[in-house]
């Protein structure tokens, strides 16, 4: 079942425009959606790239990964004329602390900034801070009014912890985050620090800029497909179209990294979709093929487990990009590494069986804080290494 609604005219003519720009070809006799071709990140980079020599553009990539980013160029107006005629957190008055991390390609900062000066308020482009810091900083922004934050959840957090350290308050009632999802914990502190704070969501990714969104009106894992966009759900990977101008680059059948199935909100609006997980997270250990995902929820909800990263280590004898020879769960709270080892043996029987024979293929361990990405400020779900020799 899709989600949203493009007629036939409209998709072959914009499936043969996109064509003329570097997209891959329409073929003859194309008569339903099924029949257009599937596109990619190279279709992406080829077409914003093209654009972007005669028009100018951001250079962005993704933020969620340890391994080589997906690139894309993305028009200085980042498609907020679309974005704001469905979606506006902000206006004059706002003071917005902007948690993003500036720099190194990665887009969200400055997504923050153009969102920010389109809707007319105020920017205060800090960055993210740790716990400690926080409290240095809360007279100045007391004084400057700052009444809003813009982050990723892991950031939030740490704001957040830094307020509730102190025993202090900070009124904040606009929370803009993007960029990765929530854990139970972090959401509880950032909704603790802040309990009179209304959250939006932007979801999309680097390639396609925003997708659909969610306000305080909503649940808060319940999307809302922006206009003149379809999704088709697939196991692979949902399928994004859209058609008409404004946006940052059109698509046809872009396979997105995550798989998206059809949903209802309490809001009661149309177009409603929910992230069920990345559909490219299939690893093969030792030939026994395993979902990350699967593994993570197997552990999360193991009662005192927190927050769950998986280090995937591949020997160099390993030729296959999704390989490893070790996996080690890594998790923060109060659980005991053997009831977690014990739930995700218990819930994935190739894997178990694996371990009976490489016992030392699976490790378990607490850890007192998980990895992030140094660029980005994220806790990626899986972290490749190469074995040590």
């Amino acid at each position: 079942m899709s989600i949203g609604n493009i007629e036939w005219d409209e998709l072959i003519t914009h499936a043969r425009e996109i064509s003329k720009h570097g997209g891959l070809k329409v073929r003859d006799g194309a008569r339903c959606i099924e029949d257009l071709p599937i596109s990619g990140p190279e279709e992406i980079l080829r077409i914003t790239g093209a654009f972007a020599r005669e028009n100018g553009a951001i250079l962005m990539s993704s933020g969620g990964t340890t391994g080589n980013p997906k690139l894309a160029y993305t028009p200085f107006h980042q498609a907020l004329g679309r974005l704001l005629s469905e979606w506006r957190p902000l206006g004059p008055g706002n003071v917005v602390l902007n948690l993003f991390n500036p720099g190194r390609l990665w887009g969200a900062h400055y997504f923050i900034q153009a969102l920010v000066e389109q809707s007319r308020a105020v920017s205060a482009p800090t960055g993210p801070f740790t716990p400690a810091e926080v409290a240095t900083w809360l007279p100045m922004f007391r004084k400057v009014g700052v009444n809003t934050l813009a982050g990723a959840p892991t950031g939030l957090a740490d704001f957040a912890k830094g307020i509730l350290d102190r025993g202090d308050e900070l009124a904040i009632n606009t929370i803009i985050w993007l960029a990765e999802p929530w854990t139970e914990k972090k959401y509880r502190t950032v909704r603790k620090a802040f309990p009179s704070a209304g959250f939006w969501c932007d979801y999309g990714s680097v390639e396609t800029h925003s997708i659909a969104v969610n306000g305080p009106e909503c649940d808060r894992d319940t999307y809302h497909l922006l206009a003149d966009q379809l999704i088709e759900p697939q196991e692979r990977g949902a399928l994004l179209t859209r058609i008409g101008n404004g946006w940052t680059v059109p698509l046809l059948r872009y396979r997105l990294g995550d798989r998206i199935k059809p949903a209802s909100c309490r809001c009661g609006r149309s177009e409603a979709l929910v992230i069920e997980g990345r559909a490219d997270d299939s690893v093969s250990l030792l030939s026994a093929l395993i979902s990350t995902g699967k593994v993570i929820e197997l552990a999360e909800q193991v009662p005192g487990v927190e927050e769950v990263q998986l280090i995937l280590t591949r020997s160099k004898k390993e030729t296959a990009i999704r390989e490893a020879s070790v996996f080690t769960i890594t998790f923060t709270g109060a659980a005991e590494p053997k009831q977690v080892s014990k739930q995700i043996l218990n819930g994935i029987h190739n894997l178990a069986s694996m371990v009976h024979q490489y016992p030392n293929s699976f490790l378990v361990k607490r850890v007192q804080k998980l990895q992030r990405v140094t660029r980005t400020n994220k806790v990626p779900a899986v972290i490749w290494r190469e074995m040590e020799t």
